[in-house]
């Protein structure tokens, strides 16, 4: 900050005005107060920091997987052909494949695929080929697949849009997503119904309260 301070004098009979001028900073007791302030704020709010992180990863591979289910749906419907959607990882990351089972020319084995590295390092996939009831009971999402459970496997859409009859049993019904390193991190399921419906919804919540909720 910087003060001026005004000074009278006389000079000869006239008044003389002048002026001085003085620089303030901070202090080292001021600095070292703030810094301290400040590392206690950062500690504070890190642990909140970093599972937003996580809950973002899960986010971003929960929005990943519902998009290539819906690429190998449209595909399918679109070439009046089986195509497959696929999670490749044995350890579950999420890594996937979009491709024609017949393969040709026309409709390749790879339509479009994707890395597990693509800002979802850390969100972890485990599948259930089991049916699941509908409407589906309150506790059916309450216990976790775990990840790589069911690995690698996946969903073939037909010509209609849904699951061929041949692959009911066996094809993914189910996909949750969970956190390597952070148990607390935000779960989220993507369900797929012999119909070819594809829904992502958070089993934390009540369907009947919460239209995001799982059941």
């Amino acid at each position: 900050m910087v003060r001026q301070r005004y000074l009278l004098g006389h000079k000869k009979g006239w008044i003389v005005l002048t002026t001085s001028t003085r620089q303030e900073g901070v202090s080292l007791i001021e600095l070292m107060i703030g810094l301290v302030i400040m590392a206690i704020l950062l500690s504070a709010g890190l642990p909140a920091f970093k599972l937003w992180l996580q809950n973002s990863q899960n986010r971003t591979a929960a929005e990943s997987i519902q998009n290539g289910l819906q690429l190998a749906r449209t595909e399918a419907v679109r070439r009046n052909t089986n195509v497959r959607f696929d999670l490749t990882s044995a350890a579950g990351l999420v890594t996937w494949n979009v491709g024609c089972v017949t393969t040709s020319a026309d409709c390749p084995a790879t339509i479009q695929t994707r890395s597990g590295s693509e800002g979802t390092s850390n969100a972890r996939v485990g599948v259930s080929a089991t049916a699941i009831p509908s409407p589906a009971p309150a506790n059916q999402f309450s216990a976790a697949v775990s990840a790589g459970t069911g690995l690698p496997a996946g969903a073939t859409f037909n010509g209609l849009g849904r699951i061929p009859s041949a692959n009911i049993g066996t094809d993914i019904t189910r996909i949750d997503i969970t956190n390597a390193i952070e148990a607390t991190a935000r779960r989220l399921v993507v369900t797929i119904g012999t119909g070819g419906t594809i829904r992502m919804c958070d089993p934390a919540l009540s369907l009947s309260a919460n239209p995001q909720g799982c059941s």
